[in-house]
C-alpha cells in the first residue's frame, strides 16, 4: 500500500469513525488504529466493497494480516 493519505469521505464506515477527528485526510496506519480500537463502532452490513478492500489492504500491511477487534 502507498503511503497516501485516505480521504475519509470515501469510505462511509470510517469516516462515521471519525467522529472526533476534524481533517479529511487520515495517515493509513492511524486508519488502520481506529478500525482497530472502535471497530465495535462499525456496521458490517453496510461496509462498501471499496471499504472492505481497504481495510484488508491496512490488516495486511500494518496488522501483518490481522486485525484486533473484540
Amino acid at each position: 500500500m502507498e503511503t497516501a493519505l485516505i480521504n475519509r469521505y470515501e469510505y462511509p464506515e470510517l469516516d462515521l469513525i471519525l467522529w472526533d477527528r476534524a481533517e479529511t485526510f487520515i495517515a493509513p496506519d492511524v486508519a488502520f488504529r481506529l478500525y482497530e480500537e472502535r471497530w465495535r463502532f462499525v456496521d458490517q452490513v453496510r461496509l462498501t466493497d471499496e471499504e472492505r478492500e481497504l481495510i484488508l489492504e491496512l490488516k495486511k500491511v500494518y496488522g501483518h494480516g490481522h486485525i484486533l477487534t473484540a
